[in-house]
């Protein structure tokens, strides 16, 4: 293989690993179609949710990968002890902020449309955003 170009990890990989004069033996052609194999193989992942789309973008092409799986590396990184108590806080204030935004969403689509689901009992915050504009409440 011409060393010039730059190879991906696992081509180089697998050329250090076969025997030399094997790799001299293969023509160009069944090395290109040994490299697109090997790609192919290291693309595909033990992942349990493994989602990788490319898109145009004006002018350029972007890709965003999303992958979901146990991590089954031998080393586990290293992270301070308080790391993974914020790390759950984090996600528990995130998961609480989206709650109460549906929460409130739909609290103000269900005043927007004047459904009462207590008689005569109202938290107040439709009468306090309409009154941010302007306009008086309408109850």
């Amino acid at each position: 293989m011409d060393t010039q170009t730059k190879q991906p990890r696992a081509v180089t990989y697998f050329y250090q690993s076969l025997d030399p004069d094997v790799a001299a033996g293969l023509s160009a052609e069944q090395k290109r179609a040994l490299e697109e194999a090997v790609i192919a193989m290291t693309l595909s992942s033990r992942h349990r949710i493994d989602i990788r789309h490319g898109f145009p973008f004006f002018h350029a092409r972007f890709y965003f990968v999303f992958l979901f799986g146990r991590d089954l590396r031998r080393r586990p990184r290293e992270h301070p002890r308080w790391y993974d108590a914020l790390i759950t806080l984090l996600i528990v204030i995130g998961l609480l902020f989206c709650t109460a935004s549906v929460l409130l969403a739909l609290y103000m689509i269900k005043s927007a449309l004047h459904i009462d689901i207590f008689k005569d009992y109202h938290l107040g915050v439709w009468d306090w955003f309409m009154s941010l504009y302007g306009n008086p409440p309408q109850r």
